[in-house]
């Protein structure tokens, strides 16, 4: 069960969705753009014709552990290092149409495709399972002046997910080849967001963004493949998304240089365990379909995010921002890596009244962490080290 418990983690933990940098690090919240559809529905009023915003972006995470693992069973030892690639693509699409003078409707469509390859052979080969994810998010989501200082927002997110997990098992040290699995399983989710805008004075603005836990009921096929192949039709498990708060502040300081600042409380806590049931599983040559109660030991986490933006002139404008990321995982539970620090910018060009382009690219230097898990299968004990490189390329097109 703990081998289980470590490559469900590592399929939820990486978040789903890696959007612009512009949105996700500077001004989350605050954002002026069609883009608010999705990240705080109140700010679309900042939106004065209909926009229509296609964005991608491409992220590739990569970790390298250095340690020892030890097989309980059999004491049988492995020292050396293993290394792990994951790759992201989340091509998205947004739109935002004024509706007389004090409404806005938002639709954001965002898709999220990721997938990690673990180094075959390597010593956690047992406890990081290779897998692919696809995420499907439509985001209506209504915006709302209320007065000239207060704006109001919600949207409500339609999320299907599919899951695709190859997990290896085996007994190290003895003479039986290693299994692997491939689990499969799909599923629906329904969550939230509402917000606010202030704009207490020129220049200023206060946005808030409160987006709600999203649970999934997956279901599928789990089949076992190895020396005594087993399958079951009746493979599921439950899974919740993090809840999230958002708060940005964007100050006007010349009528070029603006400074922002955004604080995300994300609450990993509340994902206590997974209950997964129908999972073909071995046990030496033979093998079961079993159920499990999957506990994670998450906390809460902070992302705190300090940026600046500069009109070169009418046409160019730059960004920089620098933001800390604190893991929400445990070293003691999980083959995770440490607190983060990412350093990014962007440069947006606007070639005409109906085309605005902008570029960025962020860059995330990972501490490294210590690993030491005590499971009733496998000791892991060592090193962990990680980065992270994203970059995005978003077309802004004035209706």
């Amino acid at each position: 069960m703990a081998k289980l418990s470590l490559f469900l983690a590592g399929l939820l933990l990486p978040a789903l969705s890696y959007a612009s940098f512009i949105e996700t690090t500077i001004g989350t919240a605050v954002v002026n753009d069609a883009t608010a559809a999705y990240f705080n529905p109140a700010a679309m009023v900042l939106v004065k014709n209909t926009q229509i915003i296609p964005l991608g972006t491409v992220a590739r995470f990569q970790t390298e552990f250095s340690g020892q693992t030890t097989f309980v069973p059999t004491q049988f030892m492995e020292t050396g290092t293993s290394s792990s690639v994951s790759n992201y693509y989340s091509p998205s699409l947004y739109f935002a149409i004024p509706i007389y003078e004090k409404f806005r409707l938002g639709l954001a469509v965002v898709t999220n495709f990721a997938n990690r390859n673990p180094e075959e052979g390597a010593i956690l080969r047992y406890t990081q399972s290779s897998n692919t994810i696809q995420d499907y998010d439509i985001v209506p989501s209504v915006g709302v002046e209320v007065n000239n200082i207060l704006s109001l927002g919600a949207g409500i997110n339609f999320s299907n997910t599919d899951f695709h997990l190859h997990p290896i098992s085996g007994f190290p040290g003895s003479n039986l080849a290693d299994s692997e699995s491939n689990n499969q399983s799909d599923g629906w989710g329904i969550g939230a967001n509402i917000g606010f805008l202030l704009r207490p004075a020129f220049g200023s603005l206060i946005g808030f963004d409160y987006r709600t836990v999203t649970t999934y009921n997956e279901r599928g096929k789990s089949t076992l493949n190895g020396i005594a192949p087993i399958s079951s039709d009746n493979y599921r498990f439950q899974m919740r998304t993090p809840a999230r708060g958002i708060f940005s502040i964007s100050q006007l300081i010349t009528d070029k240089l603006g400074l922002i600042t955004t604080i995300q409380r994300i609450q990993w806590g509340i994902i206590k365990n997974i209950h997964a049931s129908g999972i073909a599983a071995t046990f030496g040559r033979s093998s079961a379909i079993i159920n499990a109660s999957l506990p994670f030991h998450l906390h809460n986490s902070w992302v705190l995010t300090f940026g600046a933006n500069y009109k070169f002139n009418s046409d160019w404008i730059g960004r920089l921002a620098a933001t800390y990321n604190q893991s929400p995982e445990d070293g003691y539970y999980q083959v995770s890596t440490g607190d983060s620090y990412v350093l990014g910018g962007s440069v947006g060009y606007q070639v005409n009244k109906t085309l605005t382009i902008d570029g960025s690219y962020a860059h995330a230097f990972m501490r490294n962490q210590v690993i030491n898990i005590t499971g009733n299968r496998f000791l892991i004990d060592g090193d962990n080290r990680g980065s992270r490189d994203v970059v995005s390329l978003k077309l802004t097109f004035n209706v």
